[in-house]
């Protein structure tokens, strides 16, 4: 696709939401009388409360971090290990980089054609026959998922668990709660739901507090424990960042709302297209955008190509598999991720009140649709 198709998209695939600037300057000024802008300052700790009492658990610690990647790194120091992570080959290539970045080693590992998650037989079998010490579970798209079967297999082994949910800040969570060696990292970066710009939020047993802030802060003494990370790095959020998420947070229940009323629109229409699988529980996310599964990669490429000819942008994803990824460790072929990626597109959705520019362009988007299925069939 050339860079000037590229400019001419008036629908882009995500639009920033975020709150309007009267809506978090009090905090500002707040940031400006007490001198303080970073290091887990008091708007960082006001987010991490309320995000505890909204989407937390009792027995759960909710730590803030500049950005998802960061955070994902920052668990992975947390735990203490060093060796091999095992991580679905069905991901962005951040899951892979934060491993990296800890100074780890990934393991890819191919996914169930059916949740698009690692497959339980595989994750057995990869932390008997590897050097994994921890596994990265991914939540596509930020869809909500009960990883009991897959905690139960890594406690088993022993393995420590990061459940990468980038998308998923504000949707349900099944897996929380669950004790020590498990975390789960959100993203808040502008393209999410839950957008402050850039950063995330850990959320972990209340024991591992001090070895995550320590991992954010340069792994300084003042936050290490016994045993702690050894290292670390400067991942923390700045207090620009949280005074956004706090107002974020006052707004959010209507976004997410909104957001899901896209997708049930989208929905019932994707019903007339039963050679088009889509998730089926609106309410399992809080719709970064909605995926799709095209019945094969020419129809998913001549879908992008005749939504950007109308000037809407649609992209795949994950794509490519991360089994493709050059210097990637393999545990064996990933032939269900590589098909995914070839064929999984992913859908606008928005956080404001649709309007008549967002109905046209879903009218455009399913006449283009219609076209790329139709000429699957001939």
């Amino acid at each position: 696709m050339t860079a000037d198709l590229i400019g001419s998209f008036r629908h882009r695939l995500v639009v920033p939401d975020l709150p309007a600037p009267a809506e978090y300057l009090p905090l500002l000024e707040e940031i400006y009388e007490s001198g303080w802008y970073s290091n887990f300052g008091p708007l960082a700790r006001r987010l991490e409360n309320r995000l505890l009492r909204t989407i937390g658990a009792p027995e759960e610690s909710c730590v803030t971090c500049c950005n998802a990647t960061a955070g994902l790194s920052a668990a992975l120091l947390a735990t203490g290990r060093t060796g091999g992570v095992l991580l679905p080959a069905f991901t962005f290539p951040a899951s892979l980089g934060a491993i990296r970045a800890a100074g780890m080693t990934p393991i890819v590992v191919d996914v169930d054609p059916e949740s698009w998650t690692l497959r339980q037989d595989l994750l057995d079998r990869a932390l008997a026959e590897t050097d994994a010490c921890a596994v990265m579970l991914v939540s596509p798209f930020g869809i909500a998922r009960d990883w009991q079967a897959e905690l139960d297999i890594c406690r088993k082994r022993g393995a420590a668990v990061v459940i990468d949910n980038a998308s998923g800040l504000g949707g349900p969570r099944p897996t929380k709660g669950h004790g020590e060696g498990v975390f789960e990292v959100f993203s808040m970066h502008a393209t999410k739901p839950f957008s402050v710009g850039e950063g995330g939020a850990i959320f972990s047993h209340p024991g591992h507090e001090g070895d995550l802030r320590s991992a954010l802060n340069f792994a300084l003494h003042a936050y290490a424990i016994p045993g702690g990370p050894a290292w670390g790095f400067n991942g923390k959020m700045s207090e620009f960042h949280a005074a956004v998420g706090i107002a974020q947070s006052n707004r959010f229940a209507a976004v997410l709302d909104r957001r899901r009323a896209f997708v049930a629109a989208y929905r019932k229409r994707l019903a007339s297209y039963p050679d088009v699988v889509c998730p089926q529980d609106l309410g399992k996310a809080p719709w970064q955008f909605f995926p799709v599964l095209l019945p094969s990669a020419a129809a998913a490429e001549r879908l992008i190509a005749s939504a950007a000819t109308v000037g809407i942008e649609l992209r795949r994803y994950y794509w490519p598999s991360l089994s493709r990824w050059r210097g990637t460790r393999c545990l064996d072929a990933c032939h269900v991720a590589e098909d995914l990626s070839e064929r999984m597109c992913v859908l606008p959705v928005r956080g404001i009140a649709a309007g008549p520019e967002d109905e046209r362009m879903v009218d455009l988007l399913f006449d283009a649709l219609g076209g790329a299925l139709a000429r699957q069939s001939h």
